[in-house]
């Protein structure tokens, strides 16, 4: 189960916003992962239809390959942060497999309607950048996107909803 109990999964520093997550790896969590991810997102005022469909399903991808691939529970974090060119959004999923994900497949020579192995291929699509490094005793897959600069948030989190 997911740690979105509580209200207060958000922490603001000088530079930034994180919240941060633990689900469990079942066949609930990618749905758990969009819906937290949507929240923080709605919270810290991203409001890109772009850039918030494209983090929701690269942290789908990214956290149904965890439950597919990795082991353990799934570890979520997002970071909203300023930098000198403009926002951007850091996500971290972590697993306990120690097993680097493979780099992603090119699109296929010919139309191939299969609806599996291209999770990867999406991230490096819709991320700004990705990859992945050791984190004992597994591995954290990671991804930035910079934000539509028209749309960019102030870097706070709304009060929690009562």
């Amino acid at each position: 189960m997911a740690d979105d109990d509580t209200t207060d999964d958000d922490t603001a520093d000088g530079g930034g916003v994180t919240a941060v997550w633990d689900l469990a790896a079942d066949t609930r969590a990618a749905a758990q992962a969009r819906a937290l991810t949507r929240r923080s997102l709605r919270r810290w005022r991203v409001t890109g239809p772009a850039d918030i469909d494209d983090i929701v399903l690269i942290v789908d991808e990214l956290v149904t390959n965890a439950v597919v691939h990795g082991t353990g529970p799934v570890h979520l974090a997002l970071r909203l942060e300023a930098t000198r060119a403009g926002v951007r959004l850091t996500g971290e999923i972590g697993d306990a497999d120690p097993r680097a994900p493979g780099a992603p497949a090119g699109p296929p020579p010919v139309l191939d309607w299969s609806e599996a192995g291209r999770g990867l291929l999406l991230v490096a699509c819709l991320a700004t950048e990705f990859g992945a490094r050791p984190a004992p005793p597994g591995k954290t897959v990671w991804f930035t996107r910079d934000l539509d600069p028209l749309d960019i948030p102030a870097l706070t989190a709304d009060a929690p909803a009562n």
